[in-house]
């Protein structure tokens, strides 16, 4: 996918939230600037979240109630600043992993490839040549 703005982006977000289910596990990977939240911006429209999504870079997770359909969780995480896998832990993430009615989305997620579930939906994001311009590619092989 191409965006050639962070609305772009959004939009490519929101139109993917719509297709959730439940019990997705999605890692962001990207270099800083890359639109990674803005695309969980995105998802958490699709969901229908009016809260304003930021990146829990220094909190590490942030939980937003969905109060419609039968996905009532997404869970946001940022692993920009973890030093260590085991940091995860600290904050509960095994607390929401499996559940049906939680969609986890996790930034920089190939600093926790331990905790990913192999089905997990991975998306690269890449600067592209034009300013504002974003290679956004879907993964199904990523951590082999």
């Amino acid at each position: 996918m191409l965006s050639n703005s962070p609305q772009e982006t959004k939009k490519l977000g929101e139109s993917f939230g719509k297709k959730l289910k439940g019990g997705e596990v999605i890692g962001l990977i990207g270099q800083l600037g890359g639109g990674k939240t803005v695309f969980v911006q995105g998802i958490a429209k699709g969901l229908g979240i009016k809260e304003k999504i930021t990146s829990p870079s220094f909190i590490l997770m942030k939980s937003y109630p969905v109060k419609k359909g039968k996905i009532k969780n997404l869970v946001h995480i940022d692993c920009w600043r973890i030093k260590s896998e085991n940091e995860l832990e600290t904050i509960g993430l095994e607390d929401y992993l499996g559940k049906k009615n939680t969609v986890i989305v996790i930034e920089w997620a190939d600093k926790v490839k331990k905790f990913l579930p192999k089905n997990s939906i991975i998306f690269c994001f890449k600067l592209g040549k034009k300013e504002n311009q974003r290679i956004i590619s879907k993964k199904s092989k990523y951590f082999t």
